[in-house]
């Protein structure tokens, strides 16, 4: 076996949240990449007021979980969660931008440092969907047309990761150009947590969960933890790969199928047309060689040959 069964438990354990201090290593990872994401932004030069550069920071690493719970007419984890959020808050801050010689900012942009932050932020960002998803699926209540309540919560999910862009670029700047990336994640990875762990007896569920069943690739595990496994891993990889050193912030690995049938085609494709092109310019050679000009040359020289 790859790895042994301690291993596989502390690496299931980490990314379901359930680890050792799993909840202040994903906060103070959210709270980093906020203040980084900051610090190289629009106080890159250090010029912006402290004060406004710090709320800044908060805003844009836990936005979506400040305001997202209005939603659900909830108190904000900034009142219930404050003295760990804020207080890694401000540490975040000051390593960022308030170290000697910037050390803080050049430690946080060492790459490996980098994705371990990113890591954990994206843990942070996958469990806390998760946790919004769950909250609203206890609340709503089905329709008269589908046993389980199937867009309230996985909306509710998908705005976690938007509401901080709506309060920082408002509602049409956030939206304008294309569907941020945060909702297509939410929506889509989303309502797959949802419709797997929730939907017992609606069709979509019962379909999705015998289809990935039939597979063998759940195995023991429940599915609760699957799904929170599928999500929490494919949130890990597609964070890492949308950073700066990798594909970049509009990498899209919902689009890698996509993107892998287009390359499969257009191979394809070209392989069949210099196929065509050289059978094309076999035919024409044949063609040249067996005109009638062509064979009396070859008598001619032929009956010379002859003579000499």
């Amino acid at each position: 076996m790859l790895i042994d069964k301690h291993m596989e438990g502390l690496i299931i354990s980490i990314l379901t949240g359930t680890s050792s201090y799993n909840v202040e290593l994903r906060t103070f990872g959210q709270a980093f990449m906020g203040a980084m994401a900051v610090r190289r932004g629009k106080n890159k030069d250090k010029e912006m007021n402290w004060f406004h550069s710090f709320a800044l920071s908060t805003i844009v690493a836990f936005g979506g979980g400040w305001f997202g719970f209005i939603w659900m007419g909830k108190p904000t984890s900034l009142i219930t969660n404050g003295d760990l959020t804020l207080t890694l808050c401000v540490i975040s801050f000051i390593i960022s931008t308030y170290t000697p010689m910037n050390i803080g900012y050049k430690f946080g942009s060492f790459l490996p440092v980098k994705i371990i932050f990113n890591c954990w932020a994206q843990l942070f960002r996958a469990l806390g969907m998760i946790g919004f998803i769950n909250a609203a699926a206890v609340e709503c209540v089905p329709s008269k047309y589908y046993p389980t309540p199937i867009l309230g919560p996985v909306v509710y999910g998908a705005l976690l990761g938007n509401m901080g862009m709506f309060f920082l670029k408002g509602f049409h700047q956030h939206l304008e150009k294309d569907v941020p990336w945060a909702f297509q994640n939410g929506l889509v990875v989303g309502f797959f947590y949802h419709v797997y762990t929730h939907d017992k007896l609606g069709c979509m569920g019962i379909a999705l969960r015998s289809t990935v069943q039939s597979t063998g690739i759940q195995g023991i595990m429940d599915d609760n933890l699957f799904a929170t496994l599928v999500v929490t891993i494919f949130m890990q990889v597609s964070g890492v790969l949308m950073l700066p050193e990798f594909f970049g912030p509009t990498y899209n690995l919902l689009l890698a199928p996509k993107r892998m049938f287009d390359k499969l085609t257009t191979t394809a494709d070209s392989t069949f047309k210099i196929k065509g092109e050289d059978d094309g310019l076999h035919a024409e050679k044949m063609i040249g060689e067996n005109t009638p000009e062509t064979t009396r040359k070859q008598r001619r020289k032929r009956k010379k040959k002859k003579t000499a």
